[in-house]
């Protein structure tokens, strides 16, 4: 891998306003922003920052949604030296504060003309004297001149916080140089070229849309065209890969069955200039990546990869153009490691042998040296030799291909039988009248132990016979595809099942929230009624 050209993403994103300024940085809203204006908008911020009485090393939570703004703080924290905290821009007050409290924040930066309640709600309630909320249009009327310190390669550049599904979100540190490291090894592993046309809705805040979708554009200067982080109307997303003939685009697997499902007619939208449409951030499904190819007439565009917060975000993919590979399980493999990442796959704290199950480890130069003031998890981060553990399950084939099984907290032991909640799940999905589903153990204390209960959100408003035919159905369905009867089906309402700010199932709040019956008190049981 070549020598990285920066040695800071402020010094990435000064040199491209120097020698690029009028060139495009992002299209959003129908807008271009060009490189010039970003850097002086950045700038202005930083300033804003600095006379708040930030300082170096300080933290500044950036509860922005995509645009404009939300580049603004975040290269501006940057070059005041300020660690940038972007979380989800839906967050409310409370959850907002618990975040800032957890990484000692010392300002909360919202968008310009952000409610007056929400704003008088964080200003209210700040747990220190010294935290101060900024609307982005604040900066209006600061320097951009001011004595900006010196940023250094291995400085903290921002905190990735985790979902906190379990209520323990945990920030995971990122420096200039780790981002830089995943930024070049996400170039040389997806041969990204500056002639790239990159479209996303992906969320900024989040590690994907962050890291692959707006730093890598911004490192190469390639194209970029943002739009909002929301799937409401899919048509959108595929209308800009049309409009502007994108070359790149990603999403999770959902996202591209909700194209599926949603889109009526295919034959509408022309992807044909689509080179890569990278599929990662839950489990990939050969279904998906089939059905998506035959119904837009595309062929080896759909790539699997995989990534995680803890390594910056990108860990393995496959070249683009490479025919998916699946496993007898049904499993698709993610491909093969990035340059200078090492995978291995461990099993009670040793090595397994080819073709065998066990926690992937990773080990890189974009890899976290651990979570934000958080030293017990930190201490539970890490395997030996820097690997770093990432809590899903896998396996190495004989040409070093990995496949992921599932997350190691959510396997479900069936009769001594491993069980990925995605096995089921991809089934139950298939049904017409299921929304959306999620599979989870559940262990009564009885002789049969785990048992395998589905959760399936339903479309519509079905009478009750219905309902008992349409849970007869989802039973038959996985015992002939996976040769047992789940545990029991509970047919619920729509969204009942617990998703994180980007869309990922969480089994174990799901879990949680059956057994203490919070979802039966909350009326969204609509079958079993018992």
């Amino acid at each position: 891998m070549p020598t990285p050209r920066f040695a800071t993403l402020i010094e990435m994103l000064e040199a491209r306003a120097r020698h690029a300024g009028g060139r495009s940085a992002f299209r959003f809203g129908g807008r271009d922003y060009t490189f010039a204006k970003v850097w002086e908008s950045a700038e202005r911020f930083a300033g804003c920052l600095m006379e708040h009485g930030l300082r170096p090393g300080d933290r500044a939570v950036l509860v922005l949604p995509n645009g404009a703004e939300f580049f603004t703080a975040f290269y501006g924290a940057q070059r005041a030296g300020v660690v940038a905290v972007p979380i989800f821009p839906g967050s409310g007050a409370e959850r907002v504060l618990a975040l800032a409290d957890l990484c000692g924040a010392r300002a909360i930066v919202v968008a310009s003309g952000a409610s007056a309640s929400m704003r008088e709600r964080l200003a209210g309630q700040t747990p220190a004297a010294n935290l101060t909320v900024l609307e982005v249009a604040d900066s209006d009327g600061c320097s951009s001149e001011a004595g900006f310190p010196g940023v250094e390669h291995g400085d903290l550049c921002y905190i990735q916080y985790t979902s906190g599904s379990t209520g323990d979100p945990k920030g995971v540190r990122i420096t200039h140089a780790m981002a830089l490291a995943n930024v070049e090894q996400l170039i040389a592993g997806m041969a990204i070229t500056a002639d790239e046309v990159f479209v996303s809705w992906l969320p900024v805040h989040h590690d994907m849309g962050l890291v692959l979708k707006t730093m890598v554009p911004f490192f190469l200067g390639a194209r970029l065209v943002l739009l909002p982080a929301s799937l409401t109307h899919v048509r959108r997303w595929l209308e800009a890969i049309e409009r502007h003939r994108a070359t790149f685009t990603a999403a999770p697997d959902f996202a591209y069955r909700l194209c599926l499902r949603r889109i009526k007619n295919p034959a509408d939208f022309d992807l044909s200039s689509l080179r890569v449409a990278l599929n990662a951030a839950e489990p990939v499904r050969r279904r998906t990546v089939e059905d998506f190819h035959a119904a837009f007439g595309l062929e080896g565009v759909m790539v699997p990869g995989y990534g995680l917060a803890e390594a910056t975000v990108g860990v393995s993919m496959w070249p683009p153009g490479t025919p998916i590979e699946v496993d007898d399980r049904g499993f698709v493999s993610v491909g093969r490691a990035f340059p200078e990442i090492d995978v291995a796959i461990v099993r009670d704290g040793e090595r397994v042998s080819v073709g065998e199950v066990g926690e992937i480890v990773i080990r890189g130069p974009a890899n976290t040296a651990g979570y934000y003031r958080n030293p017990r998890a930190t201490g539970e981060l890490f395997w030996r030799d820097e690997f770093l553990r990432t809590g899903d399950l896998g396996y190495l084939d004989a040409d070093r291909d990995l496949f992921v099984v599932g997350r190691e907290k959510n396997i479900i032991i069936h009769g001594g039988r491993n069980v990925a909640p995605r096995e089921v799940e991809e089934i139950v999905d298939r049904v017409p009248f299921v929304r959306r589903s999620a599979a989870v153990g559940i262990d009564r204390g009885r002789l049969e132990g785990e048992q395998v209960y589905v959760f399936a959100e339903v479309r519509g408003k079905p009478a009750e016979d219905e309902l008992r035919a349409m849970a007869v159905g989802i039973v038959r369905d996985v015992h002939g595809a996976l040769g047992f009867r789940p545990g029991r089906v509970v047919l619920v309402r729509p969204r009942a099942i617990p998703l994180t700010d980007n869309g990922k199932l969480r089994h174990r709040a799901l879990r949680e929230r059956y057994l203490d019956a919070s979802l039966r008190q909350q009326g969204r049981i609509l079958f079993p009624d018992y």
